[in-house]
């Protein structure tokens, strides 16, 4: 899909910003030229994708084309700049409607369900950015709640420096339900991630200088450590 036109930018330090596609689609667009670049897009894309395919409280994504020499019709000189570092595939999210930032007194209104997801997620992709402060977790306008941004390269750190549990500052920490909560191995199966991987497009692989073989290498290696220590 290709970008048509942009629509709202929202606050961020990766200029995410809500886009229209050309086939009148809406999309939370973020940038390859934006943040931590194009490996941070990858690990975001197969974070969200896998947990998204599983059925779990996270939005769905789609790669956004932004084509060469896109017009500057909105922003700053700065959004401009990064707009023309970014031309290529850029990765969309699926925007939640009417989203907010919960605060930190909802949080005790998660089910227990939820609090499994984000305890999984977060400690297979070692996610050390959901803090009391930033938990990264929406409500829609039917108070349904959301997990969004899931760490940028934690699925790059080595897992060897990983424990069984979450980082000392993560909003989990502070909950009663921690010792309670159970790690669900479904992100333990290759051929999901295999599928997953097969679709990044090749420039972003080349871009981030990665390839899909090292992918899997790292996921296979994070699953076989999670199951030796879980």
């Amino acid at each position: 899909m290709k970008l048509q036109r942009f629509v709202k930018q929202y606050i961020g330090s990766s200029f995410p910003v809500l886009i229209e596609t050309e086939n009148f689609e809406n999309y939370v667009l973020k940038m390859r030229g934006a943040g931590n670049g194009p490996l941070s897009l990858i690990a975001e894309f197969i974070a969200n994708r896998v947990a998204s395919r599983i059925g779990w409280q996270v939005p769905d994504v789609h790669w956004i084309e932004i084509p060469q020499n896109f017009p500057w019709t909105f922003g700053t000189d700065e959004f401009d700049d990064i707009v023309q570092k970014s031309y290529g595939w850029n990765l969309g999210i699926i925007p939640i409607e009417e989203a907010v930032q919960i605060h930190a007194q909802e949080f005790a209104t998660i089910s227990y369900e939820l609090l499994e997801q984000l305890f999984t997620i977060d400690l297979f992709f070692i996610n050390v950015d959901r803090t009391i402060s930033a938990c990264n977790i929406v409500k829609d306008k039917h108070s349904t709640f959301w997990i969004i941004d899931h760490g940028a390269l934690g699925l790059f750190q080595n897992i060897s420096t990983g424990t069984n549990t979450i980082f000392r500052n993560h909003i989990l920490v502070s909950s009663p339900l921690l010792t309670e909560l159970v790690y669900r191995p479904v992100f333990h199966s290759l051929a999901l991630f295999e599928e997953t991987i097969e679709e990044i497009p090749n420039d972003i692989l080349l871009d981030a200088r990665i390839t899909r073989p090292i992918l899997l290498e790292i996921i296979n290696s994070r699953i076989h450590f999670l199951q030796k220590i879980l």
